[in-house]
């Protein structure tokens, strides 16, 4: 049985339907914009009900089990800003960059000649490029998006990592932001030059506003991720602010963004080991605070 056939049983509609889909992918878009923290704003172009469904199938039976490179740590199962810091512990010299509108750089044609390295049916790998883009680029509000922006990207990954071991250069990418680190400063100017020059070739640029040299003297962060101690840690300011909201909340019975703050906590809990105990500890004190002055009041 062909992949195509195999995809039409296992989505549950129409030869007919998802062929139209194929032919005709770009209507069955919606487009929206967000604003971005540094002005501006992001375009998000999100499928229809139906065509998310096919992508969602697609990723989850194709897509996902296909191997990306292993310097990669964004949208990867058991993968995250944690293990990409990691690779970075006690350098003295740390290079970011980021790479400007990330998704919509990679082109149809690059999604495709990547699916057609897996899958050998050249019409097949057609059909699944078409599916998965719009207006031939990389969609940002698609969920194959992220992995399909790591499997394109894998061939560069390890380039990169190829020439940063020659040079004794750790690398990571947490999707749009690459970090260098290394004990030698030239090193990590050279580096620049080359992934520049790398990353234009395959039509990608970056954005150089973001692009930060970081040494031990100052504030070592990569991806919200501070490695000054050696140890990752989240910055003192969020925290701060999480127990801030949660005295709110508990104390003075100010409801803040619940869904928000038990983001942040998982968030740092997902890089400090003990910090969910710490802030459980510190949730029951409140509660104690709490009982205390109900009773004094009464």
């Amino acid at each position: 049985m062909k992949e195509f056939d195999k995809l039409i049983l296992g989505v549950g509609l129409s030869r007919d339907v998802i062929e139209n889909y194929i032919t005709f992918t770009d209507k069955f878009y919606n487009t929206y914009y967000l604003p971005k923290k540094s002005g501006g704003k992001r375009v998000i172009d999100c499928p229809g009900k139906n065509l998310k469904t096919i992508q969602r199938w697609i990723l989850k039976n194709y897509l996902d089990k296909l191997e990306v490179n292993k310097r990669a740590n964004g949208f990867v199962k058991e993968r995250g800003i944690k293990r990409n810091a990691l690779f970075h512990l006690n350098k003295k010299y740390i290079l970011t960059v980021d790479i400007k509108n990330f998704f919509p750089s990679i082109s149809q044609k690059q999604v495709f000649e990547t699916l057609n390295e897996h899958y050998k049916e050249k019409e097949f790998a057609i059909k699944i490029a078409k599916l998965c883009t719009f207006q031939r680029r990389l969609p940002q509000g698609a969920p194959t998006s992220p992995v399909l922006s790591n499997l394109v990207f894998k061939n560069i990954d390890e380039e990169i990592m190829k020439y940063c071991n020659s040079e004794l250069i750790n690398y990571s990418r947490y999707a749009d932001d690459l970090t260098f680190s290394s004990d030698n400063k030239n090193s990590l100017q050279y580096s620049y030059k080359f992934v520049n020059d790398l990353l234009f070739k395959n039509g990608f640029n970056l954005n150089k506003k973001k692009t930060r040299y970081l040494s031990g003297k100052g504030k070592m962060t990569i991806t919200g991720v501070n490695i000054n101690s050696g140890v990752p840690k989240v910055s003192s300011k969020l925290k701060r602010k999480v127990r801030a909201e949660l005295h709110h909340f508990i104390i003075k019975d100010q409801i803040p963004n619940l869904n928000k703050l038990a983001g942040y906590i998982s968030f740092i809990s997902s890089i400090e080991e003990n910090y969910l105990k710490k802030i459980n500890e510190y949730i029951e004190s409140l509660y104690k605070i709490k009982k205390e002055l109900k009773t004094k009041k009464s």
